[in-house]
């Protein structure tokens, strides 16, 4: 079974998942030693640091962290964006895709909180189904895949890998920022706290942060065969 998702995931060239989080987490992240934690693994401390949207978890899965395949999902992206008119800047992870053929990792070919969590499922026909020729998605909507839908991408753009307890420091590949000053930013921060600026590889990547109208062209993009820059 894991080997089989091994094989069609490199098969599919699929290169990261992401994780996207309130810049303001990211220091609690990368200052710390144990990476990227589930909901439940959080103590008390942890937990006041973080946001309402990590601790939210409709799903019914506060074991796992929630990750997307290739690009984050830009459509609950914006939305958890436009509640925190405080804290503005957010970023995404990078990650190995290792974790997907990993023991215990989860798949669901839509929003993973639809059904309370109930069309989430482990193994590789449940990795499959995320790719499968129609997909029914939120609000009822049928996405259809076209033959020109990059390979590497999920048939609905909300589909989400659930991968449990942890994600490892050095599993962390990149760091995606909307801006060049965002980058400075988060490099300035880290360095206030004694950590190496070159410790970490920082992308800036506008695409990856869409407002309104702007996730279509994502969405777009995608199901042309085009990878947005």
């Amino acid at each position: 079974m894991i080997d089989a998702i091994k094989r069609e995931a490199e098969s599919r060239g699929i290169t990261r998942l992401c994780h996207f989080t309130p810049s303001r987490n990211l220091v609690h992240i990368l200052t710390g030693t144990t990476g990227i934690l589930a909901t439940k693994h959080l103590q008390s401390e942890e937990r006041s640091v973080f946001t309402a949207t990590d601790l939210d978890r409709l799903d019914r899965h506060e074991g796992y962290i929630s990750c997307s395949i290739e690009y984050p999902n830009v459509w609950y992206f914006d939305k958890v964006r436009s509640r925190d008119i405080i804290f503005q800047d957010w970023v995404v992870l990078f990650i190995k895709p290792k974790y997907l053929w990993l023991p215990g990792t989860r798949f669901c070919p839509r929003n993973a909180a639809s059904n309370y969590g109930r069309n989430i499922a482990e193994g590789a026909e449940a990795f499959s189904s995320m790719f499968a020729k129609s997909v029914v998605g939120s609000g009822g909507r049928r996405f259809n895949r076209s033959d020109n839908h990059l390979a590497c991408c999920p048939t609905d753009n909300q589909a989400e890998v659930l991968i449990p307890d942890q994600i490892g420091m050095s599993d962390i590949i990149a760091i995606a920022v909307a801006t060049e000053t965002q980058a400075k930013n988060e490099v300035a921060r880290l360095s206030i706290l004694g950590e190496p600026s070159d410790r970490f590889d920082f992308v800036i990547a506008p695409t990856l942060f869409p407002t309104g109208s702007e996730r279509y062209d994502l969405s777009n993009w995608i199901s042309s065969g085009k990878r947005p820059q």
